[in-house]
């Protein structure tokens, strides 16, 4: 088979088939080069998803009259102008293809005006050449309309999804971008349809509050601007949970991002917050310096690389797991109607608790048994001084001895007994990490089954650096010398047989295994639901959770703590 060169028309295609892919493509690249103009005011209509057309006019920094044909050659760019410059790109667009690969799929009517008042010029473009213009007047600011997409590849237009698809692929880039650019107003139609409209001014709360709606607003907290990096955006509570990745966007400098990353940052703010398999509501917008990051690594410029991608991780994650702390206690998780049952008091004094009371109420075990009365008490105090991270909350009783019942200042608070002391013993171990090991005076023999005792094997320096001290002991048999000290009391043998089985299944083996242990050793020993408290116990669960860092959901994820707040209650009894 003989080489030869390929004809400019075929060569062109295949070069803005790299680049144009669907019709979301061309809405990205004439809505990035809108920003790079300077538009405050960018409005997008598009018909049968893009497929039909697409229009997009902003009032940017028109093109001068004189270069509109140049814009639409291959490689015609005003945003570089030596190799340098690639080390310090500013730009959403900088490669000189958008235009000439938009007119190689497609009919391209460009028009322009660089100044009000001043003249400006219209090209009509195909097949990359412009086989029309004219003069036009008008407002400053550029019209892209592109009609026929993928007319002279009917291949490529074949593999085009239904209308409501390639809608949602050219809405992306457009929420996006008003997300990544709050102070410029965006809106997109569909036909006569209106799908987004931004008002360009509010800064990000205002987009986000549009692309989202206010609703959704309330259960995302506000990064303080300015922080380390850059670093702002909002981040939702822990409650508010996705079932996919879809609504975690990233920006540096502006650019929208898919980067592993900042993904891994972000799971890396949410990790034992959350359950495995849901992902948080995420808005996060990164600046650094231009030269420390690299955006010329991916065809559609969706990845980046950082200069100093160890230290970025760190302070983004740093910065979101600051926020869910700071704003932990502020807003537990509300329902919309109040749950009625019957309520359990405990028959003991039930004498208001006050949290400045002397005496410390007696705490629980870590297997979930009260410490007794006389008896020392082997669960140890939360390390350093408390940090009420949720109101002060005065038990009053237990409905089907599963719920702790607490009135506060904001209303009447319903606690999961189980899920709140995982929380409390999941805390505790992870601040006791490669703390002291509680030495069993008599070691215990436990029985595994082949794959648990691989398992043990193969992460035995982990499990002893985490205070679990385990060696083999025969065919099938291990030897457990110690326990974590801050779960002293606990049932030894059974959770290290319960930790070697639960290794085996597949949430567990998605985690890393300092939290595989935590959350197996924190749930079996946690108490549970349907065992009675008395009242001091469930002071001391409160006291506990109170001193967490997170407080509203368990490990796992779920609600710790649920208001029924005072205007609700008000509500439901008509006083409002």
């Amino acid at each position: 088979m003989s080489i030869r060169r390929l004809p400019p028309e075929i060569s062109g295609k295949i070069a803005a088939g790299e680049v144009i892919e669907r019709p979301g493509s061309v809405v990205r690249e004439l809505v990035d080069n809108a920003l790079d103009a300077g538009a405050r005011r960018v409005d997008v209509r598009v018909e049968r998803g893009g497929k039909a057309l697409i229009d997009i006019t902003d009032d940017g920094a028109g093109i001068p009259s004189d270069q509109l044909a140049l814009a639409v050659e291959r490689h015609s760019t005003s945003k570089l102008s030596s190799v340098d410059d690639l080390g310090r790109i500013q730009t959403l667009g900088f490669r000189g293809e958008a235009l000439a690969s938009i007119a190689a799929v497609a009919e391209l009517r460009l028009r322009s005006v660089p100044a009000e008042g001043r003249p400006g010029r219209e090209v009509l473009a195909r097949d990359e050449r412009v086989v029309a213009e004219r003069p036009v007047g008008g407002a400053r600011g550029t019209r892209a309309t592109v009609r026929g997409l993928f007319r002279t590849i009917p291949a490529r237009l074949e593999f085009l999804k239904a209308d409501r698809t390639e809608l949602a692929h050219c809405l992306a880039p457009v929420t996006r971008a008003a997300l990544g650019h709050p102070d410029t107003a965006f809106t997109l139609h569909d036909g006569q349809r209106e799908r987004l409209r931004t008002p360009g001014r509010g800064g990000l709360r205002g987009a986000v509050q549009a692309v989202y709606g206010p609703d959704r607003l309330d259960g995302l907290i506000e990064l303080p601007p300015g922080a380390t990096l850059g670093i702002d955006g909002f981040v939702s509570q822990p409650h508010v949970q996705r079932p996919s990745r879809a609504d975690i966007v990233l920006f540096v400098n502006g650019r929208w991002v898919s980067d592993r990353l900042l993904s891994a940052a972000v799971s890396e703010a949410y990790r034992n917050l959350i359950p495995v398999g849901r992902f948080p509501m995420v808005v996060l917008r990164l600046t650094v310096p231009p030269a420390e990051v690299d955006v010329n690594v991916h065809p559609s410029k969706a990845e980046v690389r950082f200069r100093r991608s160890g230290e970025v991780f760190r302070r983004v994650a740093a910065a979101l797991r600051r926020a869910l702390a700071s704003a932990a206690e502020t807003a537990p998780l509300r329902i919309d109607r109040p749950v009625v049952d019957q309520f359990y008091f405990p028959s003991s004094g039930g004498a208001a608790w006050q949290s400045d009371s002397p005496a410390p109420p007696r705490a629980l075990r870590a297997n979930g048994q009260p410490a007794g009365d006389g008896a020392p008490d082997d669960d140890p105090a939360p390390v350093g001084p408390p940090q009420l991270r949720s109101p002060v909350m005065r038990p009053l009783g237990q409905i089907d001895h599963t719920y702790v019942v607490a009135a506060g200042p904001r209303g009447l608070y319903l606690i999961d007994q189980h899920a709140a002391h995982e929380r409390v013993l999941f805390e505790r171990l992870a601040r006791a990490a490669n703390g002291p090991a509680q030495q069993m005076l008599d070691p215990v023999s436990v029985q595994l089954g082949a794959d648990e005792c691989d398992w043990l094997e193969a992460h035995q320096d982990e499990l002893r650096a985490l205070g679990l001290d385990a060696a083999p002991f025969g065919p099938g048999a291990w030897l457990l010398r110690a326990v974590p000290a801050a779960l002293g009391g606990v049932d030894a043998g059974r959770y290290l047989q319960e930790i070697a089985a639960e290794a085996q299944t597949d949430t567990f083996q998605r985690l890393e295994v300092r939290d595989r242990v935590r959350w197996t050793l924190a749930c079996r020993a946690a108490v549970k639901a349907g065992a009675s408290l008395a009242l001091e116990e469930m002071t001391a669960l409160i006291r506990d959770l109170q001193a967490c860092d997170l407080t509203v959901t368990c490990p796992h994820g779920r609600p710790t703590v649920v208001l029924l707040s005072r205007e609700l209650l008000d509500r439901e009894f008509g006083r409002t």
